[in-house]
């Protein structure tokens, strides 16, 4: 299906993306006052997902990401990931294994009959539907070509994805201006993975043709590639830009598919605030014995694979369809229809999710940046204060030795009457002599930089300079800076190898305190004018609800 000539058929019929803005603009804090959100008065009631405050707060939290995180990342290596486009309609993740009912949901969800579904796998594609002015379906080359859809970064997945890719466009859908996202269903197979070919080399270069979103966990996630790509991979990256993320299991197979499992440790984690688990098909019970059995099956296979000591709540919930019986009963079917709206309600509202989500990213790309620029500048300094102690050493030495070399030719009469016309032009031997002394020494001095340079990238060594900056943080028992650092030493040990140290760039005073003002003054605004915006005042305490 297509459109006009010389432009993209589904791109001409969704909203516009979110313009990007030019990298280097001023800090965003400075122009508070300016802002249209920080003019907007308090909201009561809850704005629609589509309503101005919501979409101003959105860019504004990208922009302060645009134009002052990434230009710091990228000047020195940093570990975020690079701008892309992203699209003006939030996201919503379905995976489970084959046959839990994602398909049925979505259906239920959209009121139509947009996918197949069954008892067998139906679908081996990633298929993204959404809402449009008419119908039409896209492949993978062409949605992953589009420049104004926000998934080219699709294609460092390979050929084999982009052909498991697809987006359908319906109209008069029951749910608008939101991308569902459908995975293929989840299976155990008995083929050898074959990460287990893989050497650390090819590794590694499948993780550099992954892209930086990809690569950062490459050493937890390793490479699954039965389907011809690397799945959890690819299943991380729909997750990270996610809004919510909906996990199935059904009774035939409560968390027992390995596969899915899989999928909680590896593609999942850092997700926990978007994931919601579902138990569907709960209308297939018909004793409240199997009903607790399979239960706790799916509770126990939970544990686990998540280490904590309390599950998250999990919706027990089913999706009507013909010829289905009233289940544990009619009390019982209605509780799970109003479990089923809940997690409805949570689809319904992913645009809110959507820019809560850029507002934390935000707070957490800032947080892992700035760890990363300080201690990198102090690894840096560390080096550079070993670089030119070498190197003024050993250019006194060699500038001791030239005078002296000077002082000959200065007193060559003297010598030449006392020892002979030999020493007529002893100053040259002296002079080389003497270079080469300094020369030598330099050679001798160098390895303690190299040395250096080699002890300051361990682990022991960088954690050492990280307690050093944080000790306050540490001895108060702060975890969650514990957290961020273990994400944030392995890309910075990879950056150091790569090009060096003194090759990555430093964070200068103007940069820090760009960081600690996003931190401190820009999040905090956009939460409680977020709050406002969806007239949560109770998320405003009443000391900051007047303020802007």
């Amino acid at each position: 299906h297509g459109g006009g000539e010389g432009c993209s058929p589904v791109s001409a019929i969704l909203p516009p993306t979110v313009t990007m803005p030019a990298k280097g603009r001023s800090h965003p804090a400075a122009r508070v006052d300016a802002s249209p959100v920080a003019a907007t008065p308090r909201m009561g009631g809850r704005a629609s997902p589509g309503s101005t405050v919501v979409k101003t707060l959105e860019q504004e939290a990208d922009e302060c990401y645009q134009s002052i995180l990434l230009p710091i990342n990228e000047r020195m290596m940093g570990p975020l990931p690079q701008s892309e486009i992203i699209t003006s309609r939030p996201m919503v993740l379905l995976l489970g294994n084959h046959s839990s009912g994602k398909s049925s949901f979505i259906n239920y969800l959209v009121g139509s009959a947009v996918q197949k579904s069954g008892v067998a796998p139906t679908d081996d594609s990633f298929t993204l539907i959404t809402s449009g002015v008419e119908d039409t379906d896209q492949d993978g080359p062409a949605l992953v070509g589009d420049p104004d859809l926000g998934f080219m970064a699709l294609r460092n997945f390979g050929n084999a994805l982009i052909s498991h890719v697809q987006l359908k466009v319906r109209k008069n859908l029951a749910v608008s201006n939101v991308i569902l996202v459908d995975s293929p269903g989840m299976i155990d197979c008995p083929a050898v993975s074959a990460r287990q070919a893989l050497s650390t080399s090819e590794a590694l270069a499948q993780a550099a043709r992954g892209g930086s979103g990809m690569a950062e966990g490459v050493h937890q996630m390793g490479n699954s590639f039965d389907r011809g790509y690397n799945f959890m991979a690819v299943t991380r990256w729909f997750a990270e830009h996610s809004d919510v993320i909906l996990l199935f299991f059904d009774p035939d197979k409560p968390g027992t598919t390995g596969e899915t499992l899989e999928c909680l440790t590896k593609a999942l984690p850092g997700m926990e605030h978007k994931l919601q688990i579902v138990f569907n098909k709960c209308d297939n019970f018909t004793k409240m014995h199997d009903f607790a059995r399979a239960f706790g099956a799916l509770c126990w296979n939970l544990s686990k694979v998540i280490p904590r000591k309390d599950l998250p709540p999990i919706y027990t919930m089913c999706v009507p369809v013909a010829n289905s019986g009233l289940g544990l009963g009619a009390e019982a079917l209605k509780d799970l229809h109003a479990t089923r709206d809940e997690v409805v309600a949570r689809v319904n509202n992913a645009q809110e999710r959507r820019v809560d989500n850029m507002i934390s990213r935000l707070d957490d790309s800032t947080r892992v940046l700035q760890m990363y620029a300080w201690v990198c500048t102090a690894v840096r300094r560390k080096v550079n204060a070993v670089w030119w102690g070498v190197h003024i050493r050993a250019g006194l030495m060699m500038a001791t030795l030239a005078a002296g070399a000077a002082a000959v030719y200065a007193g060559r009469p003297q010598l030449v009457a006392k020892f002979g016309a030999r020493m007529e032009f002893f100053h040259i031997p002296a002079l080389i002599g003497g270079q080469a002394m300094g020369l030598g020494y330099y050679l001798w001095l160098r390895p303690s930089i190299v040395q250096t340079t080699k002890h300051l990238m361990g682990e022991n060594a960088l954690t050492e300079i990280f307690q050093e900056h944080y000790r306050m943080e540490i001895a108060e028992g702060d975890e969650f800076l514990l957290s961020v650092w273990k994400r944030v030493m392995p890309r910075l040990q990879l950056a150091m190898r790569t090009v060096g140290i003194r090759a990555i760039g430093h964070a200068s005073r103007r940069d820090n305190d760009y960081l600690q003002r996003i931190l401190s003054e820009d999040v905090p605004r956009l939460r409680r004018q977020f709050a406002r915006a969806i007239g949560d005042t109770a998320a405003v305490t009443p000391a900051l609800q007047g303020a802007h």
